[in-house]
């Protein structure tokens, strides 16, 4: 039982440093299969793997519309304004919006205190395009 709740834990710790709904699945799996210790580990094993089956299948598509909810801060994020605070040593950009910093990248040459525009996002930084005076 103790070796069951170990690997689930292990998991849950994999899927609290990666949140990608990767590992939770088995992290289900192996909270379920403990209470399963007294039958043999083959059916353990079965038992592991058809839960965290079963539980990818009932539980995920619920939780990526819940998830995909989230990206509208992304979205609402797009055409903002941003004034440039900061030019990190690597060429990227720092900006804060919305409450928090932000690593920027811009095809544009941008200055401490300038005006941008938020034109996407690639991963975790947002690409910036510099605002002409008329804009």
């Amino acid at each position: 039982m103790i070796i069951w709740f170990l690997i689930g834990l292990g998991f849950l710790g994999i899927e609290l440093l990666n949140f990608g709904l990767i590992s939770i699945w088995f992290a289900i799996g192996a909270f379920i299969t403990m209470f399963f210790t007294n039958l043999s580990l083959l059916y353990q094993f079965y038992i592991f793997v058809g839960t965290s089956v079963f539980s990818l299948i009932l539980i995920r598509k619920a939780s990526l519309k819940l998830l995909k909810g989230k990206s509208s801060t992304v979205d609402r994020i797009k055409n903002s304004r941003v004034k440039i605070i900061e030019i990190k040593p690597d060429g990227n950009y720092s900006v804060y919006l919305e409450g928090k910093y932000w690593n920027c990248i811009s095809k544009d040459i941008l200055k401490v205190g300038e005006l941008a525009k938020v034109e996407d996002y690639e991963g975790n930084k947002l690409i910036l395009k510099k605002i002409k005076e008329k804009e």
